[in-house]
């Protein structure tokens, strides 16, 4: 399983929001295989981690080089006590875990104060990265940085990811 890329890499902690992420191969993969999240903390999996994750489940398109699915929410993430990455990869059903694998970045996702639509914490505003720093990665990078000014005084009214739809 050689994987040459995936993405968006991204999404917030809410999930089921329509957003769909590729993986490709440069070859086609067996039906069996399947993406994965898992929990990495100063460069290592940490397997007794992975059980806070719900994992992904690939849409059924049979043999094919791309795998695509839809970002489950994540819960449980917050139950994590130790700084951690999270990374996406593939397994087969024999349990052989695919070399490639890259950082993932769940953004806690957070109701406008007061009720109504989301913002605040989940999403770029004002070219700042991740705003302020809710990205449930250690990895210092928090994630794309798009740039460039939303607005003098606010960002993003909704969530970038759900729109404000999930709340």
């Amino acid at each position: 399983m050689n994987f040459v890329d995936a993405h968006p890499l991204a999404s917030c902690t809410n999930g089921e929001n329509g957003r769909k992420v590729s993986m490709v191969a440069n070859e086609s993969l067996p039906a069996d295989v399947t993406p994965i999240f898992q929990i990495h903390t100063a460069g290592s999996h940490r397997p007794d981690l992975d059980q806070f994750l719900v994992q992904p489940t690939k849409d059924s398109w049979g043999s094919t080089s791309v795998i695509r699915f839809s970002t489950p929410a994540q819960p449980n993430m917050n139950q994590i006590k130790e700084n951690f990455t999270v990374k996406l990869t593939a397994r087969d059903s024999s349990g052989r875990v695919s070399n490639n694998n890259w950082d993932f970045q769940y953004v806690q996702h957070k109701k406008k104060e007061g009720g109504g639509q989301s913002g605040g914490g989940c999403g770029w505003q004002g070219g700042n990265g991740w705003q302020g720093g809710n990205s449930f990665s250690s990895n210092g990078h928090g994630a794309d940085n798009r740039g460039g000014s939303r607005g003098k005084t606010q960002g993003h009214k909704d969530c970038i990811f759900c729109g404000g739809i999930l709340d």
